[in-house]
């Protein structure tokens, strides 16, 4: 029976930065993340099924996902990797700043607001939340969101302690994805490092002829420019294939991450608007645009 992990994937020293400080003096930026690192009482008789349950909780200034409406305060996404369950809570400043003057400035008991149903939902949801397709079935209507019961028993999980893991920073692409899977369902971008198959003959001055790997997107996009040119023809055959995969596998979704990531960066934003997959039965009127973000009417697009 696999225990209960708290918070930490890392062994590094936690910080000393005083969260309640760095979320009072948070950056005049409209997206910034902070991580906190939040521990239980580690006596706590926890024991999910199968896997090692970790979560991670983050606070953003603002939604990169803002143009959809009623988006709320705070979102739940998973990640599994080997034989660990990871529960990324991701909530808005001004939402956590309420709840810890609500709170008579206990931030354990702020952040338990939305930690704790997190951590149960996890729990609770566990096998099918590993299975993958939970998401999909959450943005169908047919499962309920991770933060459905936000305000419920927080049973074990009432009041962690709280640390800084990470001070505040800009929003990654691991946060984007996560935001959009909540929102829009799965897309799968596989952002696993790339090594490059060897070339004959190879170059001494080519990274990857000496065999070094790329965290992909951004390695493999800024190391390009200066490999060989047989292993840029084969970086430029890999992220085409994977971008196309995430698009195929998730149109609205990856449309999402596009205007997100664009958003965040301040940089021109496509145009449409990407919408979450409406709950069945509640489909569009046939002029309005699609809801994959196709910026096409519904009609002539997924509605044809």
């Amino acid at each position: 029976m696999a225990s209960l992990a708290w918070c930490e994937m890392q062994t590094e020293l936690p910080s000393e930065h005083d969260p309640l400080a760095l979320l009072e003096q948070a950056p005049d930026d409209e997206f910034a993340l902070l991580e906190l690192r939040l521990d239980w009482p580690p006596e706590l008789d926890v024991h999910p099924q199968r896997f090692q349950l970790w979560l991670r909780f983050f606070v953003l200034t603002g939604d990169p996902l803002a143009w959809i409406a009623d988006r709320g305060e705070a979102w739940a996404a998973t990640t599994l990797t080997d034989d660990v369950l990871e529960l990324d809570v991701y909530v808005k400043l001004p939402a956590l700043r309420a709840e810890i003057e609500r709170c008579g400035g206990d931030l354990g008991a702020a952040v338990g607001r939305w930690a704790a149903p997190a951590m149960l939902a996890g729990l609770k949801y566990e096998l099918v939340l590993a299975a993958g397709d939970y998401h999909d079935r959450a943005v169908a209507g047919k499962l309920p969101r991770l933060l459905e019961d936000v305000g419920g028993d927080r049973e074990m999980f009432a009041k962690p302690a709280i640390q800084v893991r990470q001070p505040w920073g800009p929003i990654g692409l691991g946060a984007l994805q996560d935001l959009v899977q909540e929102a829009f369902g799965s897309v799968q971008l596989d952002r696993s490092s790339v090594t490059l198959d060897p070339v004959e003959p190879p170059y001494d001055d080519c990274a990857a002829c000496a065999g070094t790997s790329f965290d992909f997107p951004s390695g493999l996009e800024e190391g390009r420019a200066g490999l060989c040119g047989a292993h840029q023809e084969a970086a430029k055959a890999v992220n085409i294939a994977r971008l196309a995969h995430a698009h195929e596998s998730n149109p609205a979704g990856w449309r999402a991450i596009d205007k997100a990531a664009m958003r965040i960066n301040k940089l021109p934003e496509p145009t449409f608007a990407p919408q979450p997959p409406r709950i069945v039965g509640d489909a569009p009127s046939r002029n309005a645009p699609c809801p994959c973000g196709s910026a096409k009417k519904y009609k002539r697009c997924h509605g044809a």
